[in-house]
């Protein structure tokens, strides 16, 4: 499970990190820009979110690989994805909202987490252990 949660976090966080050299580090920076406050985003608060998505792999590689599972691996693993996608922007609208955030970044950082959280599902079978 620890190996499969590690190989999720990568491409987790390769996805997220082209989208932050691409776009995304602009979008964020402008978008503290028009509230006058700084940008959150440090060296710090990354590696601590990358140090989460570990786990978050993990419980998604596990439930995929679940015995009690009615759905093949990469399908159970992209309903796993995508319920922790509603999760993290339920809290990231909250959270955008109250700081006055703009609705384009909430929404981009949305769009930007959906693809780096289904991304990984169709390789789960690959990367969790064969149970039956």
């Amino acid at each position: 499970m620890i190996a499969g949660g590690a190989l999720w976090a990568a491409v987790y966080n390769l996805v997220w990190g082209v989208a932050w050299f691409l776009f995304m580090r602009r979008e964020w920076r402008d978008a503290f820009r028009a509230i006058h406050r700084p940008l959150l985003l440090t060296a710090d608060v990354w590696i601590i979110w990358i140090s989460l998505t570990l786990p978050i792999g993990a419980v998604i590689v596990a439930y995929a690989a679940s015995p009690a599972r009615t759905v093949s691996v990469p399908q159970a693993a992209l309903y796993a994805g995508i319920t922790s996608w509603l999760v993290m922007t339920v809290g990231m609208a909250t959270w955008g909202w109250l700081d006055s955030l703009s609705i384009r970044i909430i929404v981009l950082d949305s769009i930007v987490n959906l693809v780096a959280m289904v991304l990984p599902a169709p390789f789960a079978g690959m990367w969790s252990p064969r149970q039956r």
